[in-house]
Formats: structure tokens, C-alpha cells, sequence
């Protein structure tokens, strides 16, 4: 989203760049500048693999999962738990289990994440 604002005044100052020079303050230029400078952190886990982990912690007593098993009970769609899972494993959240069909399980990490 910040971007997407920066882009926007950036066109508005090309398109009218003697408007632009004429209202811009100093302290308005200082903050683009700021702005344009200050890189947005991505959150640890994203709020789709929040809310797988903590479906698989509040279900423990279920050692493993397929996507679909998971989607299915969290009323999503798999390919998005999929590829949320593949994320959480990358993390080391969860781990891969198997191929066909393809099973996961909280590692320890996943068991004492707490959300933020």
C-alpha cells in the first residue's frame, strides 16, 4: 500500500511538477524522502498460517494432517492452506511427513509459537 501511495504522488509531481514545487513544503519533501527510504518488515507468519497454527495446536491430539484436512475444517480453500503450509515448514513450524499423500505436523517450534 505504501508504495502503491508513493507511485501516485510521484505521477502527480511529474504530471504537474511547477504546482508541485510551488505547494511542496520542505517538511513534505523530508517526509516522501522518509518514506521512500523506510523498508516495511514482513510479519513473521502471515495471518493464513497463524490461523492453521493455531488450529494444529488446539488439535494436538491429531499427530498429522493433510491440506485438504485442514482447509476442510477451516472452511478455506487447499491450495491456499497448501501454500501456507509450505511456508510454515520453510520456517520450521511444521514439517513434510510424506509424498503421497502429503501429511504434516507441528515441530516444536510450532507447538510453542504463540500468536502476535
Amino acid at each position: 500500500m505504501k508504495d502503491e501511495f508513493l507511485n501516485f504522488v510521484e505521477t502527480l509531481i511529474k504530471e504537474n511538477p511547477d504546482r508541485a514545487k510551488e505547494l511542496m513544503t520542505d517538511n513534505i519533501i523530508a517526509y516522501l524522502n522518509i518514506l521512500k527510504e523506510v523498508k516495511e518488515e514482513k510479519p513473521l507468519i502471515t495471518e493464513n498460517g497463524k490461523k492453521i497454527l493455531e488450529f494444529l495446536q488446539e488439535n494436538e491430539d491429531v499427530k498429522c494432517w493433510k491440506a485438504k484436512d485442514i482447509a476442510d475444517q477451516l472452511g478455506v480453500s487447499s491450495r491456499g492452506v497448501s501454500g501456507s503450509l509450505r511456508k510454515l515448514v520453510t520456517d520450521g513450524f511444521c514439517e513434510k511427513l510424506g509424498k503421497e499423500p502429503t501429511i504434516y505436523s507441528l515441530t516444536e517450534k510450532g507447538k510453542n509459537f504463540k500468536g502476535e
